[in-house]
């Protein structure tokens, strides 16, 4: 026997759903199609403490609002409901008894009867004040945690198990150039190399999780290279990686203080190494300048005794010739031991270095020699000595000819630094400096060419002489394509010129004092 089915007037359907009416847990109206509450659930009535007649028989916007006119039409959704739609929803805050800002999720639905006619409305009313208190704390500690990332100087990075980039703090703009909305979603492989992904990887699984002080490199937006130290760990849920989050320190710059360290270390020990051996080099030097005159002098008288064609005439000029080249070893550790006195006096480098060309008097060295001169458009103001300056590039442009024998383009450049500074280079197209002789060639009798057509003492003495006007001289850059020096030198000599020339024993010119 099949079950009747109940009316829509069945009063035990009826009084179900009055009761499940009266028992939903969320505070519920029943509003007529005029507005007015016909009905409030005991969970409306208790959240609200009001009683059932100040509620049921008035409008909406009495109850709520204490109003007599309807809500404004874009703050009330009652329209839509009662036409039939659904979903509809708005917000609605204010301050209780207690001060206390309350946010309500207010939802309207339609309620139709059997024929499909909508016969009023249900407004059901959800505290979600937790909920919003809840998402502004998570906002602003998200935002908090997003001003701390990009306050950071390293660019931090974090992507998925797949290398799928889920954010990047705004260090990475001025990093390498991109910016965030241009790496969030992509790959990481448009930043590293998959092998430098690899080794990064490796390290993660070798150390637990956590990579500490990897050193690798990225690309910037132009592909450039650039160093990096890296810190990266796994980001787990429930003891697995679900991320990776890495933090990456530019080192380009730290690269250049390395190497400055390193270059103003050599200095130091240069310059300790030069005060040592001066020492020794001045006394050699006295002591040895006495007995070449006498042997000079002795020689040259013995062979105007003897006649023209005399064969030991010819061992006396030889005896002589070695005698002068000791002499010019002795002039060289003199120049290296700074016995020589300074005359300070305002120069253009320019034109000291032009000079140095005029005074290396022998033109065949240049004869399949191209020279490209490339000095700076105005005049480069310095305070030092004339004579020894000259001295600095005559030496290095011999030494860039001999390097070349006979042979190359010889490049001389003068300008300004960024810090203001003064300098010269002089580039050869030889066959470069050994790696492993860089490091000495600044060194006292230290040389390269073959015995008896150098005395090693020329570069130091070029160092000592720089140094002397406050300068810096270095190997710039050098390989199979050529040589570079370059010197550096100040355009005032540091602090007074009396207290320059005290330091290092100088004496003034004559029209300065």
């Amino acid at each position: 026997m099949a079950q009747k089915t109940p009316s829509a007037q069945d009063p035990l359907e009826l009084e179900v759903h009055a009761r499940v009416f009266q028992d939903h847990p969320i505070p519920t109206l029943i509003l007529g199609c005029d507005m007015v509450v016909r009905a409030a659930n005991q969970a409306f009535l208790a959240r609200y403490a009001v009683p059932s007649q100040k509620v049921v028989g008035r409008r909406c916007y009495q109850v709520f609002h204490q109003i007599d006119e309807p809500c404004p039409r874009q703050r009330c959704r009652f329209p839509e409901a009662l036409a039939g739609q659904r979903g509809h929803f708005n917000l609605h805050e204010y301050q209780d008894r207690h001060g206390q800002r309350i946010v309500e999720e207010v939802h309207m639905a339609p309620l139709t009867g059997p024929d499909g006619e909508v016969r009023a409305v249900i407004e059901s009313i959800r505290d979600i004040t937790e909920t919003k208190r809840l998402e502004s704390s998570l906002k602003e500690s998200n935002e908090f945690l997003n001003r701390l990332l990009d306050s950071l100087v390293g660019v931090v990075v974090a992507a998925d198990l797949n290398g799928d980039i889920l954010f990047v703090n705004r260090s990475v703009t001025r990093v390498l150039g991109y910016e965030v909305d241009e790496l969030v979603g992509e790959n990481l492989r448009i930043l590293s190399p998959i092998s430098q992904l690899r080794e990064l990887r490796q390290a993660l699984d070798q150390h637990g999780g956590q990579a500490l002080g990897v050193h690798t490199y990225v690309h910037d937006r132009q592909g450039n290279k650039i160093p990096v130290r890296v810190n990266a760990a796994d980001v787990k849920r429930d003891g697995k990686p679900v991320a990776t989050v890495g933090i990456f320190t530019d080192l380009r710059e730290i690269q250049k203080m390395e190497g400055r360290l390193a270059q103003a270390r050599m200095q130091v020990v240069q310059s300790d190494k030069l005060a040592r051996l001066g020492r020794m080099a001045a006394g050699v030097a006295h002591e040895l300048n006495n007995p070449l005159t006498g042997i000079t002098v002795f020689a040259e008288t013995a062979a105007e005794s003897l006649p023209p064609g005399d064969p030991v005439r010819q061992d006396l000029e030889c005896i002589m010739e070695d005698a002068d080249r000791c002499r010019d070893i002795v002039r060289g550790l003199l120049d290296y031991s700074r016995q020589s006195e300074i005359r300070i006096e305002d120069l253009d480098l320019n034109r000291v270095v032009e000079d140095a060309f005029k005074l290396i008097r022998d033109d065949s060295v240049f004869l399949h020699v191209e020279v490209a001169r490339h000095y700076h458009p105005e005049p480069l103001t310095i305070e030092g000595d004339e004579q020894l300056l000259r001295q600095v590039f005559i030496n290095l442009l011999t030494n860039a000819l001999d390097a070349m024998e006979g042979r190359g383009r010889l490049t001389v450049r003068t300008g300004l630094d960024d810090h203001g500074q003064r300098f010269v280079e002089i580039s050869d197209t030889g066959p470069g400096i050994a790696a492993e002789n860089i490091e000495r060639v600044f060194d006292p009798f230290f040389t390269t060419k073959d015995i008896g057509k150098g005395t090693g003492l020329g570069l130091s003495v070029v160092y000592g002489l720089v140094t002397r006007h406050g300068g810096r001289i270095r190997v710039k850059e050098t390989g199979p394509q050529g040589t570079t020096f370059q010197v550096t030198l100040p355009e005032h000599l540091q602090g007074t010129l009396a207290e320059f020339a005290s330091k290092y024993e100088m004496s003034r010119t004559p029209e300065e004092t």
